[in-house]
């Protein structure tokens, strides 16, 4: 499993991860009760949308990372260094209450909620299933393939391959091009003995220029690797043309 591919983490420290991530954001109450509720493109305690495009919107995603994910993520790291100490499972519930699809978010509570105290019922399943039923109102936007794919990625690892391939195959149902989902799907049906299935996806990702080479390796030394036909290579190249 130590080739699956990890989508970049979006690092609130990365001025080009999200806009306005960066500095400490302190909400001026005076400010919140002078404007009109409907002015609001925020919901209060959630659910909101990570990607709403809205200067609200990222006034409190930006809030929400410097006070909760960042501090929570330092303690994990680091381990608790005096001042404030954050209850882990809190941290995610709030991240994860706000901003249901927040893909940093979910990364964090894919990784450490099993190794802190939360309450059964809210466990990483229960985290992953609601991100990917959420349903931003009331302005619909086209679907996001990263929440089943973080989720895939987490059922992969655990070796829960059918429920991860449910995933991968979600993911590819919204981004069809998506060369890192058809290669992680490649890996995860090379575990599952399917190799021509795996071949296809590897085919699928390699023609996009997926650029790891562990899926083809792995393919090979199980001798069930094949070139990719021209006509497919073209076919990619072609559409690549089309799209810039």
């Amino acid at each position: 499993m130590d080739n699956i591919l990890y989508p970049p983490t979006i690092c609130p420290c990365n001025k080009n991860s999200h806009p306005g991530l960066i500095k400490p954001f302190i909400i001026c109450l005076a400010l919140y009760v002078l404007i009109p509720a409907n002015a609001l493109a925020i919901v209060e305690g959630g659910p909101n949308d990570y990607y709403d495009t809205s200067s609200w919107t990222h006034e409190y995603l930006r809030s929400v990372n410097s006070n909760h994910l960042v501090p929570a993520q330092n303690q994990v790291t680091n381990g608790y260094t005096g001042g404030k100490h954050y209850n882990i499972w809190g941290e995610i519930d709030f991240i994860l209450r706000w901003f249901p699809n927040h893909p940093q978010g979910l990364q964090f509570m894919a990784r450490w909620l099993p190794e802190y105290p939360h309450p059964p019922d809210k466990d990483v399943e229960y985290y992953f299933r609601k991100a990917i039923n959420y349903k931003p109102s009331p302005k619909p936007r086209p679907a996001d393939a990263t929440a089943p794919m973080l989720y895939a990625i987490y059922l992969h690892k655990k070796k829960k391959y059918a429920e991860a391939q449910e995933q991968y195959e979600s993911a590819l149902s919204i981004t069809p091009n998506n060369s890192e989902v058809h290669y992680n799907l490649g890996l995860l049906l090379i575990e599952r003995n399917d190799y021509p299935a795996a071949l296809k996806h590897a085919h699928t990702a390699y023609s996009m220029g997926f650029p790891l080479p562990g899926l083809k390796n792995k393919l090979k030394k199980l001798g069930a690797w094949k070139d990719i036909p021209e006509k497919q290579k073209s076919t990619h190249l072609q559409q690549e043309n089309q799209q810039k």
